[in-house]
Parts: C-alpha cells; sequence; structure tokens
C-alpha cells in the first residue's frame, strides 16, 4: 500500500465511488466505512458520493443516515446534489435523440442485456419486462417510479445504462461509439459487462466541482477514491486520488495513492487515518 500521508496537510472534502471501492464484494457498506463516514461529516469535512447509480438506491446500499447526510454526485455526473456543507448542483442530461439512438443499437444486439434509461435518479424507463416483485427489488423502486421509453424521452433523459447481465459487452460499446455522436460518452465498467452512456458534458469530477465551488474549495483539495473506468477522470482531477487494491489498471495508474481492498475496509482504513489528522489539527 501506498497510503496519503496527512501529517502536512489534509484534505477538505471526499469523493467516495460506491461500487468495488466503498462497498464489499457483497454490495454493502462494511460497520467500519460507515462509522469512518460519519464520523468525518461531524468533524466538519463534506462527504460526496460519487456514482453512477441514481439517487433511489443509495440509501438501500448505504444506510438511510448516510445517504440523508452525504452530498451526490449521481448517474454518472449528470447530476449532483449539495448537502450541508456544500451547497452546489450540477445537471448534464443526454441528448433525448442520442439516448433513443442508443437504445435502438443496444436493442439490436444479439447480446441478452437490460437497458435503464434514468430520468432524475427517481424515475426511470427499462426495456425488459419482469414480475412485479423482480422488477421493484432489482431498481429499489415503487411502481410510480416506472415510466414508458417515450415518456422518459418527452421528460428529459440523464442517462442510458445497459446492464450484461454478466454477457461481454465489448461489441455494443463499439457499435455505440460508431453510432453516437462525438459528444455523447460511453464508458464500460465491471469487465465490459456493464455500460453507461451519458452526455460528454457529464463526469464526476465537474459535477464534484459544481458542488465544492460555493463554499471555496478546490478539486485539488479533494480526496477521492475509486476503482474502475468511470472512475478514471475523478482521479485525474483531484489532489488526492486513492485507488484500492482491487482497481483496475487504469484507475492505479492515475491514483497517487493505493490502498487495500474493498474487501479489507480499504476506504476506512484511510479515512480513519484523515480523521486523525483532522482532529489533532482542528481543521
Amino acid at each position: 500500500m501506498n497510503l496519503p500521508d496527512f501529517s502536512n496537510s489534509v484534505p477538505r472534502a471526499v469523493a467516495l465511488d460506491l461500487d468495488g471501492t466503498a462497498l464489499n464484494s457483497a454490495s454493502r457498506l462494511s460497520r467500519r466505512t460507515a462509522s469512518a463516514v460519519l464520523a468525518l461529516i461531524d468533524a466538519g469535512v463534506p462527504v460526496v458520493i460519487a456514482t453512477a447509480r441514481p439517487e433511489r438506491v443509495i440509501s438501500v446500499l448505504t444506510g438511510p443516515e448516510i445517504a440523508a447526510r452525504c452530498s451526490l454526485v449521481h448517474m454518472s455526473g449528470a447530476a449532483a446534489v449539495g448537502r450541508a456543507p456544500l451547497s452546489g448542483g450540477a445537471w448534464n442530461p443526454i441528448d433525448a435523440d442520442e439516448a433513443r439512438l442508443a437504445w435502438d443499437i443496444v436493442s439490436a444486439s444479439p447480446i441478452s442485456c437490460r437497458m435503464t434509461v434514468e430520468l432524475d435518479g427517481r424515475r426511470f424507463a427499462v426495456s425488459h419486462e419482469s414480475d412485479a416483485d423482480e422488477l421493484w427489488t432489482f431498481n429499489t423502486a415503487t411502481p410510480d417510479m416506472i415510466v414508458s421509453l417515450e415518456e422518459a424521452l418527452a421528460a428529459g433523459p440523464a442517462k442510458v445504462s445497459v446492464n450484461g447481465l454478466g454477457n461481454d459487452l465489448s461489441s455494443i460499446v463499439d457499435a455505440l461509439r460508431a453510432g453516437l455522436a462525438h459528444g455523447t460518452a460511453v464508458v464500460p465498467a465491471v469487465d465490459n459487462s456493464f455500460i453507461n452512456v451519458h452526455s460528454g458534458r457529464a463526469t464526476k469530477s465537474g459535477a464534484m466541482a459544481a458542488l465544492i465551488e460555493p463554499t471555496g474549495v478546490r478539486l485539488s483539495e479533494v480526496i477521492s477514491f475509486g476503482d474502475d473506468l468511470p472512475d478514471v477522470d475523478l482521479m485525474m482531477n483531484t489532489g488526492w486520488p486513492v485507488a484500492v487494491e482491487n482497481a483496475i489498471p487504469e484507475v492505479k495508474a492515475a491514483a497517487r495513492f493505493h490502498t487495500a481492498s474493498n474487501d479489507d475496509d480499504g476506504v476506512a482504513i484511510v479515512l480513519e487515518s484523515l480523521l486523525a489528522a483532522v482532529t489533532d489539527t482542528g481543521a
């Protein structure tokens, strides 16, 4: 490990990816990590959850207290919501015509997968039919959150996500990149079994900057954590980028620091050290 040294200076904010980073392999936030996050917030350090996930699932993954107290960059940076002490926000939706074209390109593939068109982090359209119990459980949703594709496109989509159900979606990634406009981002994740399609203006670092700007905090003063391709932008644009041990090579190369894996409380190890430094210095 190559852990950050907080003896001379400390970050002023935290940007925390969830899947594969703060969450363990069972998609759970360990008690140790949760305690460190809440302690830092109590000490006055804002913590931002920076994820490709939509807002509606955050409380299920992190617990309601953390979801309520952390600011949020969600849907790959398409949206951001500031919570005290942060007050900024961001909205960078995908073009509706691009979202429809992405839907059509994926639909034409013979690979079995599921698509979701996200609106505001709460409402969404899905490509597959499923019994109600499975659908509500899978999307941590209630029936009023589900809209038709046409309704989603008319209302203004935020992003399109493609779940390959474990299949390699490399060919779909290639087709999307060839067919969509240059300003639309196609970002694979989880060994090419998941794809995020969103506006090129939507980035985790850009949404993070919008959250912290009103308080005078700079990205160079942010410590960020990540593991997969959607986190590389955050690693490259924050001052204290930390890769967990299970991160892909691209994330490790972009990070200045390295910690233990998501199953060995790698995030908590660093946050506890930061908490000790903040408490000692009164920062």
